[in-house]
């Protein structure tokens, strides 16, 4: 049975982290999951944005320290290790690297790998009862998924170091100030806001969609010189693509566009 619900509405591909019971933490069979999941929205036309959430009270409450003590246990083999740090660090080269946007819509409680895999996702929106806790100083542990690059270019170097140093927990409103997440909502709404959202990304033409998901993760090692002339190329391939004509052509006929991403 897989540890992730998989359902499409849509453009719009769901996956539910399904152990509530466990507070939906990440074992070696969820990162497999996951792994999977991302190949297949990579190769699917049908598939243009990505939504991510948690079942129950929690999107994710990190590793699953259970397993963690039977993989090691009372002794550490370097090369079984490297590998399952390996594995959890390609589920994140998958999600950035992805040329869909990824929506996480946080339910509840996202602690170290769930806090890891909020940040690798383009937005997130956040339920009104959610926090994040970057709790791997507190159990001898190090962050692994890219938190290192990917959160002090989100809330900056400062607000970065005391998260990671403290572990303190950070709630919905304080990450929304921060800018960590995009917008807080009652839990209720979360499902529905977060496919709307979704619903509203896929409307748009997906060359452009994948360009600015592409762009957005190169900015930060550019300089202005390079990210102009990438620009540049990325409208002229706007310019040559049907889903261009089709916007123009919508716009003139007062009508809704059909794109279809070539």
């Amino acid at each position: 049975m897989s540890d992730i619900l998989f359902e499409q509405r849509g453009y719009t591909a769901c996956a539910t982290f399904n152990r509530p019971a466990e507070r939906n933490a990440f074992r070696r069979q969820t990162f497999e999951d996951l792994s999977a999941w991302l190949d297949r929205c990579a190769s699917d036309e049908g598939v243009r944005v990505l939504l991510i959430s948690g079942a129950g009270r929690s999107f994710s409450a990190g590793i699953d320290l259970h397993e963690m003590a039977d993989l090691l246990g009372g002794s550490l083999e370097i090369g079984s290790a490297r590998a399952y740090l390996e594995l959890m660090q390609q589920v994140t080269r998958q999600m950035i690297k992805l040329q869909k946007p990824v929506i996480a819509a946080l339910n509840g409680p996202a602690v170290g790998v769930g806090a890891e895999i909020a940040i690798a996702s383009d937005i997130r929106i956040a339920a009104s009862t959610a926090w994040f806790a970057f709790a791997e100083v507190q159990r001898g542990l190090f962050e692994t998924n890219g938190v290192m690059y990917r959160l002090p270019r989100l809330v900056g170097l400062g607000r970065a170091a005391h998260l990671l140093l403290t572990g303190e927990r950070l709630g919905a409103e304080a990450a929304l100030g921060m800018g960590l997440v995009t917008r807080v909502v009652p839990p209720e709404e979360l499902l529905s806001v977060g496919l709307q959202t979704a619903e509203q990304m896929a409307s748009h033409a997906p060359i452009p969609m994948r360009l600015v998901k592409q762009m957005l993760n190169q900015t930060y090692d550019l300089d202005l010189e390079a990210v102009m002339g990438q620009e540049v190329e990325g409208m002229l391939a706007c310019l040559q693509s049907a889903d261009m004509r089709e916007g123009v052509m919508a716009f003139e006929e007062k009508r809704e566009p059909v794109y279809k991403g070539r």
